[in-house]
């Protein structure tokens, strides 16, 4: 488990160089360079994979590695989110580190004028970024024991989503965040005990998605 943790991490913070490459020193569009690395990883996961283990399908990890983790870990973990989303709105906030990645997306010439490089902060902000979302997705795969291509199903959207309905706001982003894995339990949960279609409850929490977008886009109309 330590060694994936830790490969996850290196992977994840890989990408977030290619990413800040081809964004801060190229010039990328952002959304544009991280759609392609979106479409890259998965590719070359499958290549690896291929590789190193003979196949491209579904890898399933023994339940002998994860004895005890999935049962005991993995629920503390999932509680100690709200503490360390709380950590890191501090930093965010409060920390001078905080302040310059915020600077930096809002006003980089103000970090300039004090001889502090923009373009390095959010070099920093993306490979820190990269690194957290790799450590979750390797908790995914904990999660259901087994590794299966394109097992994300569109998260990193939803992230995006959360973002846009948080206002860009701890509290908002913390809410939004638990009320989309409220609505991902409930479709997996609705799959075993119910007669309705596992597509359409697969889809409930990107519909979610659309119709939370929708309401929040008509609300800022009105109030405009």
């Amino acid at each position: 488990i330590p060694l994936a943790l830790a490969a996850s991490l290196v992977s994840g913070i890989l990408i977030g160089v290619l990413l800040s490459a081809a964004h801060i020193r190229m010039g990328a569009n952002l959304f544009i360079a991280g759609l392609g690395i979106n479409l890259l990883v998965p590719s070359l996961a499958g290549l690896v994979s291929a590789k190193v283990l003979g196949h491209k399908g579904t890898i399933r990890i023994p339940a002998a590695i994860l004895h005890g983790f999935n049962g005991i870990a993995l629920p503390i973990i999932t509680w100690l989110m709200i503490p360390l989303a709380g950590a890191a709105a501090l930093i965010i906030y409060r920390s001078s580190f905080g302040r310059r990645i915020r600077s930096a997306g809002s006003s980089p010439a103000f970090l300039e004028e004090r001889g502090i490089s923009s373009a390095g902060v959010r070099t920093w902000a993306l490979i820190i970024s990269s690194g957290m979302a790799a450590l979750s997705g390797v908790f995914l795969v904990f999660r259901i024991e087994a590794f299966v291509p394109g097992m994300s199903s569109g998260r990193g959207w939803i992230a995006l989503v959360i973002i846009w309905l948080g206002f860009r706001r701890y509290s908002g982003i913390l809410i939004a965040a638990y009320f989309f894995s409220m609505i991902e339990i409930i479709s997996g949960r609705a799959q075993g005990i119910s007669n309705i279609p596992s597509t359409l409850l697969l889809a409930l929490p990107y519909t979610a998605a659309l119709f939370a977008l929708t309401l929040t886009a008509v609300g800022r109309k009105i109030k405009k």
